[in-house]
């Protein structure tokens, strides 16, 4: 492949990735500043070719090595702890629901470790710890523009909608009931006779 062909394909896969976010911004409402907008960009961008054994090591782990990390490689190893957090909790919020660690730990996980990467920087001054105050203090708005994402472009089925309206029965949550709504759907507990 040619380097013009390898430079449209990143450009059009980056121009993807904006449109897929900001369509998900959109609809759930959420504002960003264009660096965290950015961000997520090339967030989206790097997850849809992960590193080989992204995934290996338990994210809290990463996090008390980076702790005790000097600051190149601690920067490094917050980053990869918090993105993917962002990313797992944003995009596979349904698998991780399933699983024994629940979602809220990594979304505490990845906003303290956006936190910390954004008090290293800040010493020397770096403006890219603007923006990760911006993702940790809005981590849970991020999260639920890329469930946007999820739900709506990379893994909308039936069964999708049945889970997320058994998930509504179960937490009664505002975002699953807007989610169903847009769909067409109105939630209504079968149990009682009051809607959401």
């Amino acid at each position: 492949m040619s380097e013009s062909e390898s430079n449209l394909i990143r450009r059009t896969l980056t121009e993807f990735f904006r449109d897929l976010l900001r369509a998900a911004m959109e609809t759930r409402k959420v504002t960003s500043s264009e660096e965290s907008e950015h961000y997520l960009v090339r967030l989206l961008e790097r997850f849809a070719h992960p590193a080989q054994g992204w995934d290996s090591r338990p994210l809290a782990l990463e996090y008390l090595e980076a702790l005790h990390s000097p600051p190149i490689p601690r920067c490094t190893k917050l980053r990869h702890v918090a993105d993917t957090s962002l990313f797992m909790t944003g995009i596979f919020m349904e698998n991780l629901e399933r699983q024994i660690v629940p979602s809220s730990y990594y979304m505490a996980l990845g906003r303290l470790a956006y936190r910390q990467l954004a008090d290293t920087l800040s010493p020397s001054g770096a403006a890219r710890g603007d923006v990760f105050v911006e993702l940790s203090d809005r981590f849970p708005d991020f999260v639920r523009v890329l469930t946007e994402i999820s739900f709506a472009e990379m893994f909308r089925s039936e069964e999708q909608t049945v889970r997320i309206y058994t998930r509504w029965l179960r937490t009664r949550g505002a975002d699953d009931a807007q989610w169903l709504m847009r769909h067409g759907i109105v939630p209504v507990d079968p149990g009682s006779a009051s809607r959401h």
